[in-house]
């Protein structure tokens, strides 16, 4: 073979030649032949890197079959096999199919061709596989169905475990101090005031009982409502929380805002004239607005006359602040204000000015125009920011002519626009307005008086796009009066559409602020709140004040006051957030799940004062009147918090009542107040509340509780079913196990009198056999127990008798305790012992499921019983081996017994029958 360097000159050499002759076809231009661009030195380094290559994989090949030969596998004869392998008839069918059979399409066109069998097997083949197809698809539509119901189920109880642990994270508390009650609420007061929002700090310890105690005095108040509500009188709640309300520390700014806040609601929902929470004139009902502010269309007339009370209401607030304000101005600096010795409206306000805008007898502000050495417009302005608008018509009337010289019709307009019941000019009076307006108080400059065009807005309540006055709405307050007072929800005649202003339109733009625009600082969580409160927006304003740990006692009981008068939204339980209380928070229409804010706050004190818990779940059930589901669901969501209240407290007979031995009934808290849960008498009470707690016990396996519940209930058959339950468990536990529920008894035992419970009774068998005795004395009680049960629990307690004899070695009594039953037929009739294994089919679970543990115990029984025989020292004793073989009889039957109930019982169970037998035999 030629080598690589002879190779490399031959190849030279004809490309030489090729380019040296031009006759060759191959020289023409486009077909050159190209020339080796790699040397000898690359080639080789090449072809080595190659080999290199290959060996390597082949190495690697190699202890792959070096690896899999020492386990015993032939790699070599594995691959053979496996290629060897012919899968092109996988999907044939298993018996070959004659030329002369028939496709499915030949039946099609002829039906009533008549086929012998051998002529079948294509339709069969096709037949099988459509199955064997239909079997495959539904086994993959069943385990789709199945990991998709499955992860539903799962999202599910996630859902529902992280809104447990939601509710959990409020309940938590730091350890308590002193074991007083005063102390632990003390405690948990300090709880819930642990988790600061932004820009507040953790309250002191002095803060911590401050709130305990308002918190004391927020509860009297409800617990006064409550009494209000069940006789049926109108109480004034408002008023009587901001009474209760009242710092006890002087100079405490916090208590004194969240005071003026709830004045502030009074002035927003009409309470007016309340001593003590109650009415001394016109009484506002309870849910007074919920028709119109829950239940109405937002565009209805009865909605727009609530956000007219809640608009004037705030205005009204508002001018009776800045009075306030006025008079303390006054009083800081009286030599300015020369108020004089008549203290009238129009000296206040003149004194005002006086403070406000006269230095040395001079009036500082130049744009003021002066009449009379009075700043008139400035003076009108005041009046009616005050709330003394008649004051102010009666001022400008008495400067008609000085006020003429500078605007001619001035007083005209301001006299028809404080005659008119919503403060709105007559169309014809108002187009001459807006023509004089555009034409001389429009464009007025920085230099004009800005009271006068304050004025003239008002009146005209023109260029709505345009709210602000300088010099005039310098402050927060001044503002919102001005807002307020060109709130209108309703159009007026000549009213363009663009000039519509309501108070929807007034909680847009506030809610487009936001809290930083009017408390930077975040430090003033309360003002926030007022102007929320102020615009209406109570769900929203709700939501915001509870973020505020040291404030969220006080936003509870706001919610309670606005949802007592109907003034505050709930959610569907479908839509209501998972954490925040606040729903659709976005929208033109927030709701606030008030029944959750309730049920957090009460988990604070409800181990210390469940029955003040219990009257804030009441006020769940205020939202009964909704219309459709979402009634049903707040009065169902009372219910259920106050079952949780009941199980988490375990105060049964403070809230649920007992029956004394005689069968005298003792009402509990709840059955006392069924009205105010909305529950119809008290059998709805006992299925609604007790039985359901019961229920639930039940499920949880806490025996005693079940049983105190259901007896309460007066659902004694259930009693009975709960004790054979657990005397059907007691059976598998030792006697010292068994012992180890005695304080959990106990514990019920002390509230359940009802049931002649002794504190010193240990043995679930003798607290059944005191149920029944207590049961036996009453016939009312003893007939709802239902006969099948009663039996079921008498055998348990033979059979629990038998098991304690047996283990304190009393074996005969132990025997004639398990005769006593009927259960295990020990003689020879083998029809008898038929007919007894036929029967344990309706024999109670809680007896069934102990019979390895019986049948164990009774073979035990017989074989000890004849061991002692077997070993007595007198073998010669006639009666003796009478016994002897009546204890085989008994084994033999007892075997047979069981050789019917294979398949209910365990091998291990048969195994050890067996063997006994054969020792007993």
């Amino acid at each position: 073979m030629a080598s690589l360097a002879s190779l490399l000159e031959q190849s030279q050499r004809l490309q030489a030649s090729l380019a040296s002759s031009s006759s060759a076809p191959l020289s023409q231009p486009g077909i050159d032949l190209p020339a080796i661009q790699l040397g000898l030195d690359q080639i080789e380094s090449q072809s080595r890197r190659i080999a290199g290559r290959s060996l390597k994989e082949a190495g690697q090949a190699g202890n792959a079959a070096y690896l899999l030969a020492s386990g015993g596998v032939n790699a070599e004869q594995l691959s053979s096999n496996i290629n060897s392998v012919n899968l092109a008839g996988t999907f044939e069918p298993l018996v070959p199919l004659s030329d002369t059979d028939i496709e499915a399409s030949v039946l099609e066109d002829c039906p009533r061709l008549n086929l012998v069998d051998g002529e079948q097997g294509y339709i069969r083949h096709t037949h099988e596989q459509a199955i064997i197809s239909a079997i495959e698809e539904g086994r993959r539509a069943t385990t789709d169905d199945f990991y998709r119901n499955l992860d539903s189920k799962m999202r599910r109880d996630w859902e529902k475990q992280k809104e447990q642990l939601f509710e959990e994270l409020g309940k938590h508390q730091p350890a308590a101090g002193p074991s007083n009650e005063t102390s632990r609420r003390s405690a948990q007061t300090a709880s819930f005031d642990r988790t600061p929002a932004v820009g507040t700090s953790f309250p002191s310890s002095g803060g911590s009982l401050q709130m305990h105690s308002k918190m004391m005095r927020y509860d009297r108040v409800i617990r006064r409502l409550n009494e209000f509500r069940k006789e049926g009188f109108a109480f004034g709640l408002v008023s009587a929380l901001g009474e209760a309300s009242v710092g006890t520390t002087a100079g405490d700014s916090r208590s004194t805002q969240t005071t003026e806040t709830w004045r502030l609601l009074a002035h927003l929902v009409g309470e007016r004239d309340v001593l003590n929470g109650e009415f001394q004139r016109t009484a506002l009902q309870e849910r007074q607005y919920a028709q119109a502010y829950l239940m109405s269309d937002a565009e209805s007339q009865d909605a727009a006359g609530v956000r007219k009370m809640i608009g004037d209401g705030a205005r009204e607030y508002l001018e009776e602040q800045f009075m306030t304000y006025v008079e303390k101005t006054i009083a800081s600096r009286p030599a300015e204000a020369a108020l004089g010795g008549v203290p009238s409206i129009q000296n206040k306000i003149r004194g005002f000015l006086n403070v406000k805008y006269q230095k040395n007898g001079q009036w500082s502000n130049q744009a003021l125009e002066i009449a009379n050495n009075t700043p008139v417009w400035a003076r009108i302005y005041y009046l009616v920011r005050s709330g003394h608008a008649e004051d102010a018509l009666a001022f400008a009337t008495e400067h008609e002519g000085e006020l003429q010289k500078l605007e001619k019709s001035f007083v005209s307009y301001f006299k028809a626009w404080l005659d008119s019941p919503d403060r709105r000019l007559p169309k014809l009076l108002r187009d001459r307005f807006l023509a004089e307006y555009n034409q001389r108080i429009r464009y007025l400059t920085d230099t004009s008086d800005p009271y006068k065009h304050a004025l003239y807005k008002l009146i005209g309540r023109v260029e709505i796009n345009r709210r602000n006055v300088p010099g005039v709405t310098q402050t927060t307050e001044d503002w919102l009066w001005f807002q307020l007072s060109l709130v209108r929800e309703t159009e007026g005649q000549g009213e363009a559409p663009h000039e519509s202003y309501g108070l929807r339109d007034l909680a847009a733009v506030l809610l487009k602020f936001g809290e930083a625009h009017f408390d930077p600082k975040g430090t003033r969580p309360l003002l926030y709140f007022q102007v929320l409160l102020l615009s209406g927006q109570f769900e929203r304003a709700i939501a915001f004040l509870q973020q505020h740990s040291q404030y969220q006692a006080d936003a509870v009981h706001f919610a309670i006051a606005l949802a007592y008068y109907g003034l505050l939204r709930v959610p569907a339980r479908g839509k209501s957030a998972e954490v925040e209380f606040l729903t659709d928070g976005k929208t033109a229409t927030p709701s606030l799940s008030f029944a959750r804010l309730l049920h957090r706050y009460t988990r604070l004190f409800a181990q210390s004062d469940a029955a003040e818990a219990l009257q804030y779940l009441y006020l769940i059930c205020l939202y009964a009147d909704l219309k459709g589901p979402l009634g049903e669901e707040q009065v169902a969501l009372a219910h259920q918090y106050v079952r949780e209240l009941v199980m988490e407290t375990r105060q049964y007979s403070q809230l649920l009542g007992d029956v004394r031995n005689d069968g005298t009934k003792v009402s509990g808290q709840i059955e006392r107040d069924l009205k105010l849960l909305h529950l119809a008498d008290s059998r709805t009470y006992l299925l609604d509340i007790v039985k359901s707690a019961a229920e639930r016990a039940d499920v949880e396996q806490r025996f005693s509780e079940a049983i105190l519940l259901y007896n309460l209930a007066e659902e004694y058959d259930a009693v009975i079913a709960v004790l054979n339950v657990e005397l059907g468990n007691s059976l598998s536990r030792p006697a010292s196990s068994s012992d180890s529920t005695s304080s959990h008894q106990r514990s019920a035992a002390g509230a359940m009198s009802t049931i002649g419970m002794a504190a010193g009774q240990e043995d679930v068998a003798q607290v059944a056999r005191s149920i029944l005795e207590h049961y036996d004395r009453s016939a009312s009680m003893s007939g709802k127990v239902s006969r099948k049960r009663r039996e079921t629990c008498e055998t348990l307690m033979r059979l629990k008798e038998a098991l304690s004899a047996y283990e304190r070695g009393h074996l005969e009594q132990a025997l004639q305790a398990i005769e006593s039953t009927n259960l295990i037929p020990l003689h020879s009739d083998l029809v008898h012992l038929i007919r007894a294994a036929e029967d344990v089919n309706s024999v109670d679970d809680a007896i069934v499921r102990n019979l390895d543990v019986i049948l164990v115990a009774t073979m035990t029984v017989l074989y000890k019983l004849h061991q002692q025989l077997k070993e007595s020292p007198f073998g010669g004793d006639a009666s003796r081996q009478q016994r002897m073989q009546e204890y085989r009889a008994k084994a033999r039957s007892l075997m047979t017994f069981a050789g019917m109930l294979r398949y209910r019982l365990s091998s291990d169970t048969y195994s050890q029958l067996t063997r006994l037998d054969v020792f007993i035999n």
